[in-house]
């Protein structure tokens, strides 16, 4: 993985730029760019070598890209809404009272089934609101693994998410 490391040394700036004007947060960009790398080494017995190394990793970056703001675009993230929601000083109905528990519940649900290792970061971080430097320390997880976990773990929950309002 030496030369994979080298490599990734030398593109990572470019890739890091691409993914800062895409996303809102320096996080999002970060994780991006680590699972840029992180496809692209899985990937690279299919590098051919026929163009350069740096037209290639920008390649599965704007494809990666276009496929996460497709689906974005497709599924929203109301299980997200929900975590951030400021409630509201009108009284609501019963009905709607009633709506909003069974989504907790169904959110609630879909997060306990979520492996551990991205189940554990997301509540720390979403629900008990500690930083992502915080849980690296507190759960002796590299903060680059935490971020990815918790990439992971809210994309599973997108899918999953996206199968219970069918």
């Amino acid at each position: 993985m030496g030369r994979f490391a080298e490599l990734m040394n030398r593109y990572q700036a470019m890739v890091y730029s691409q993914a800062k004007k895409a996303f809102l947060t320096q996080e999002e960009a970060e994780d991006f760019t680590q699972e840029v790398f992180l496809q692209a080494f899985e990937s690279l017995s299919q590098f051919r070598g026929e163009a350069q190394f740096s037209t290639w990793i920008f390649q599965i970056a704007r494809f990666k890209l276009s496929k996460q703001f497709k689906k974005k675009k497709v599924v929203t993230e109301p299980w997200l809404d929900e975590i951030y929601a400021i409630p509201e000083t009108k009284q609501e109905s019963i009905v709607e009272t009633i709506h909003k528990e069974d989504r907790h519940r169904s959110l609630r649900d879909l997060i306990t089934k979520l492996p551990k290792s991205y189940q554990l970061p997301i509540i720390l971080h979403f629900f008990e609101n500690k930083p992502l430097k915080e849980i690296s320390s507190e759960l002796n997880i590299k903060l680059n693994t935490i971020k990815s976990n918790i990439a992971r773990g809210k994309e599973l929950l997108r899918k999953w998410w996206a199968h219970e309002i069918d």
